[in-house]
């Protein structure tokens, strides 16, 4: 597959994101946040684990050990998110979650000796100045402990984004998927047990939410990305990932009648901007590579 058809594969995941923003904010006012992670990780780990079995069984213990440090990567990631939001604003969880596009290529250099070239750099910079436009306000400014766990899950979406990129390639998709979200799926039940109460009880809304969470938000995004991924570098994955907070103000804005102000739209300008600089190739360069 061609790099440009996975990216827009990966577009297609955060305009699924960009509504789970949504789903994820209201289903919460009937279930509390590990019961959350455990039904939908769960819930999204039966399909792929149902089709791929015949493939699992056959996967040697290094390539289960990679699927199993994916999952932990995403499961301490929504934690982290999670627990972040309630001790900070939406707006100021959304954007410090997209610092991850900064702590990719650092990460690469740092385990892996992938020095970034200038051209990542300035797009990384771009696009996090764009998220902040979008999604910061003039009073958002202080950090709090709830900022400083939306660190921490921008830190491990970022190695999750990297462990789909060097390990994904050797592993079957929908198999890769199934023991993602299971490792996630068992880690969030055990935390749910532990530390929360069940739900009292489901309403409509609630159900609906959380079917759009598993089947959608879930299985479908992250099999998407987790296939995508074989065809694209991380730094270009954390760069239009990032583009989740400029769906979900869009959605908010429909669905919610938010208000999308000036400075919001210059900010997804900055978004799209950064992404057409870092897959820009001049034609030079194109004829090089080709001889």
């Amino acid at each position: 597959m061609k790099k440009m058809y996975a990216n827009l594969m990966l577009v297609s995941v955060t305009i699924i994101w960009g509504g789970g923003f949504i789903a994820t904010a209201e289903a919460l006012d009937s279930v509390s946040p590990f019961y959350v992670m455990m039904i939908r990780f769960m819930g999204a780990s039966i399909l792929p684990i149902m089709i791929s079995f015949p493939k699992l069984k056959r996967l040697n213990r290094k390539d289960i050990k990679h699927g199993i440090i994916a999952g932990v990567f995403l499961f301490f990631a929504f934690a982290f998110q999670t627990f972040g939001l309630q001790y900070s604003t939406p707006s100021k969880n959304a954007f410090l979650t997209a610092t991850n596009v900064v702590f990719v290529p650092y990460l690469l250099w740092l385990l892996w000796k992938r020095k970034p070239n200038r051209k990542e750099i300035i797009a990384s910079i771009v696009c996090l100045f764009g998220i902040a436009l979008l999604t910061l306000k003039k009073e958002a400014m202080m950090l709090t402990y709830g900022d400083l766990l939306s660190l921490i899950c921008a830190l491990f979406f970022a190695l999750h984004i990297i462990a789909l990129e060097r390990y994904s390639a050797h592993i079957d998709a929908i198999a890769m998927t199934a023991m993602q979200m299971l490792t996630a799926g068992i880690l969030s039940t055990i935390c749910a047990l532990c530390f929360e109460a069940p739900p009292a009880s489901w309403n409509a809304s609630a159900i609906g939410n959380i079917a759009y969470l598993i089947f959608v938000s879930t299985l479908l995004a992250y099999l998407i990305q987790t296939y995508a991924q074989k065809f694209t570098t991380a730094n270009t994955a954390s760069l239009i990932l990032s583009m989740e907070a400029l769906f979900a103000s869009i959605f908010s804005f429909l669905i919610l009648h938010e208000v999308m102000s000036v400075q919001m739209i210059i900010g997804a300008v900055f978004i799209f901007a950064s992404i057409l600089y870092i897959e820009y190739q001049p034609k030079k360069t194109i004829k090089k590579q080709q001889i």
